[in-house]
C-alpha cells in the first residue's frame, strides 16, 4: 500500500507537509519529522501536540511524539483539540512550539502537520523547507539523547476550560446574554463539538449543535454542501438568529444569516471594520488584508481612516505582519480573521463571539448590518449541474487549478481563483443544484472571458 518517500518534497503542498496516511505519509516518516523538529529545540524544552478526531491523525501524531521525545523534548499532550486551542495552549503555558495533525477542507482525505512557534504562530514556508531539507539528509541532523534524558509526556486536561474562560473575557458577555440570541452551530465532526456548544452556552446564547460526534474521513470535504444546506435549513426552521459551519480545524467559520443565506467574506470584513469597537478606536492603525480582496473593500477600509497593507496568505505570514506592523486587525479571503487584542492568529470561536457581540450591541440582525455595504462590479453566471456533480465539485476544481498552476483560496463553500487581475469565486448554491460564478476585475472583458472559460470547464465535470 505505502510507497517509500525518498524526498519529503513529495509531501509539500502550499507551504505545509500533507499526505495520505500509510500511502505516502507513514508513521516512520512522522517519527523522523518529530526527531528533526525536536532537534531544533534545546534539551528539556516543551512542545504542545494535538490532533483531530481521526485515527490516521492519531497514528501519525504518536509516531511524531516518539521522535520528539527521543531528542530530549517534553510533550504537552492535548490529544484531540482544535488548532486554535493548541495555539492558545502554547502561549498559556509558555511552550517553545507545537505541532498539530489534522485533515482539512482543502485536502479532505489527507493528513497535514502544522508547526507553531513559541507565539502560537504557524511556521513559514521557509522554515518548513528547512525541516524538509533536514529530512532529506537524515540522520545527520538528528540529536538522540541518553535514555535518562528522554522527554516526558504530560497531560493537561483542564486547558479547554481555561481556553473558554479566556475567550469570554475578550467580549462583552453581559451584552450578548441580554440579546437573547439563538445560534445553529455545525461542528463538522471535529473537536469543535467539545468546545463551542459549551462556550456559546456560557455567554448566554441558546445553541443548536450539529455534527459534534466523530465520523470517518471521506472524499467529500467537511463541511460539505449537504451539511451546510442542512445547517441553513435548521436556521430557518428554528427561527435562529445566526448559523455557522466550522472548518474541521476550528480556525474559521462560514456564516449564515437568519434566512439561511451565506454572508460572504467581504461583508464580514466590512462588518468588523465598521462595528467592532476596538478596531474603530484604533484609527491610524494598520489593517492587513490579502491582495485578492475586492478593491471596493480596500477603499472601504481606507475611508475609515486605516492604513492598509497587502500580505500574501502563506502559512503564518499575516500573523507575523500583525506583530511587525502593530496592526489592529487582519483578514485573509480564506475566511480567516485576526483580532490582535486576543491573539495573532485566527480562531473560529472568537470570530463567532465577535459577530454575536456586534449583533447584540447594534441590536440588529447580521443581514441588516451588512446590507448597505458597497458591492464591486461583478460578472455573474449560474450553471445548473447534477446533485452528483455538486458533491465532488470542490475536489475536481482543486485538481483543475493545481493542474493549471492557478492561484486560489479555499473559502469553505467557495473557491476563489486568482488569474492575473481577475478574481473569480466558484460557489455551490444552497437552494438549488447549481454552481454560481462571480468574477471581479477593473477590466470587465477580462471577467467575462474568465467566466466563459470556467463555465466550459464546469460543464465537463
Amino acid at each position: 500500500m505505502s510507497s517509500r518517500v525518498q524526498n519529503l518534497d513529495e509531501l509539500y503542498k502550499k507551504g505545509r507537509i500533507v499526505g495520505r496516511a500509510n500511502y505516502i505519509f507513514t508513521p516512520e516518516i512522522s517519527s523522523s519529522i518529530g526527531s528533526i523538529h525536536g532537534s531544533s529545540f534545546k534539551l528539556d524544552e516543551t512542545v504542545v501536540i494535538g490532533r483531530d478526531y481521526h485515527n490516521d491523525s492519531r497514528m501519525l501524531k504518536r509516531g511524531y511524539t516518539s521522535g520528539m521525545m527521543s531528542t530530549g523534548i517534553n510533550v504537552l499532550n492535548l490529544s484531540d483539540c482544535t488548532y486554535p486551542l493548541l495555539q492558545f495552549t502554547i502561549r498559556r503555558f509558555g511552550a517553545s512550539g507545537g505541532a498539530y495533525f489534522s485533515g482539512g477542507h482543502l485536502y479532505s482525505e489527507d493528513v497535514g502537520v502544522r508547526f507553531a512557534d513559541a507565539g502560537g504562530i504557524e511556521l513559514s514556508s521557509i522554515e518548513i523547507k528547512k525541516i524538509i531539507e533536514s529530512f532529506n539528509t537524515y540522520p545527520s541532523q538528528i540529536r538522540r539523547v541518553d535514555p535518562r534524558r528522554i522527554g516526558r509526556i504530560i497531560a493537561i486536561p483542564q486547558t479547554q476550560d481555561v481556553y473558554i474562560k479566556s475567550l469570554e473575557q475578550f467580549v462583552n458577555k453581559n451584552q450578548i446574554r441580554d440579546a437573547d440570541l439563538k445560534v445553529v452551530v455545525d461542528c463538522s465532526f471535529s473537536p469543535t463539538g467539545k468546545i463551542t456548544p459549551l462556550l456559546i452556552n456560557e455567554v448566554g446564547v441558546e445553541v443548536i449543535a450539529l455534527n459534534t460526534h466523530y465520523r470517518e474521513r471521506s472524499i467529500v470535504p467537511v463541511p460539505s454542501i449537504n451539511t451546510i444546506k442542512n445547517a441553513a435549513d435548521i436556521v430557518k426552521a428554528s427561527n435562529s438568529h445566526l448559523g455557522v459551519c466550522f472548518d474541521v480545524d476550528g480556525s474559521r467559520i462560514l456564516v449564515l444569516d437568519e434566512n439561511g443565506l451565506e454572508i460572504n467574506f467581504e461583508d464580514l470584513l466590512m462588518l468588523f471594520v465598521a462595528y467592532d469597537q476596538q478596531i474603530r478606536n484604533s484609527k491610524n492603525s494598520t489593517i492587513i488584508v490579502t491582495p485578492s480582496v475586492s478593491p471596493v473593500v480596500k477603499n472601504f477600509i481606507i475611508e475609515t481612516g486605516h492604513p492598509i497593507k497587502l500580505v500574501e496568505n502563506t502559512p503564518g505570514e499575516l500573523s507575523r505582519q500583525i506583530r511587525q506592523e502593530r496592526a489592529c486587525f487582519a483578514a485573509s479571503d480564506s475566511l480567516k480573521f485576526y483580532f490582535p487584542n486576543y491573539s495573532p492568529f485566527s480562531d473560529g470561536n472568537y470570530i463567532l463571539l465577535k459577530i454575536l457581540e456586534i449583533m447584540s450591541i447594534q441590536n440588529d440582525l447580521i443581514s441588516s448590518l451588512t446590507k448597505g455595504f458597497p458591492k464591486g462590479i461583478k460578472v455573474n453566471k449560474t450553471i445548473p449541474v447534477s446533485a452528483e456533480t455538486i458533491e465532488t465539485i470542490h475536489n475536481k476544481l482543486i485538481e483543475f487549478v493545481d493542474e493549471h498552476d492557478l492561484k486560489y483560496q479555499d473559502i469553505i463553500n467557495e473557491l476563489k481563483i486568482i488569474d492575473d487581475d481577475v478574481y473569480v469565486t466558484v460557489k455551490v448554491a444552497l437552494n438549488r443544484n447549481a454552481i454560481l460564478l462571480s468574477a471581479e476585475s477593473e477590466n470587465t472583458s477580462k471577467s467575462e472571458k474568465m467566466i466563459l472559460r470556467l463555465s466550459k470547464i464546469i460543464s465537463k465535470l
